[in-house]
């Protein structure tokens, strides 16, 4: 199933949402427990490239083709001396 950039999904049983940042070729699911997902977050799946966004909080860990998305880290910036 193939994910497209834009698209909102709701996982009610958990009261998580999230949005779609970068699309590819995989399915999004949710779990519960975990050390919880915040707003604002961003994770992503290394092996299809999808990348989300969270917009609702909750306890849940996201999943990509049944593996745990990874969270990414800000980029690091060069600073102005």
């Amino acid at each position: 199933m193939a994910t497209k950039p834009g698209e909102k999904v709701k996982f009610e049983d958990l009261g998580v949402e999230i949005i779609v940042t970068k699309g590819g070729d995989g399915e999004i699911s949710a779990a519960g427990g975990g050390d919880g997902l915040k707003v604002g977050k961003r994770y992503e799946c290394e092996a299809t490239g999808i990348q989300v966004l969270v917009t609702k909080p909750g306890a849940a860990t996201l999943l990509c083709n049944s593996e745990p998305m990874a969270l990414q880290e800000p980029k690091k910036t060069k600073s102005a001396d």
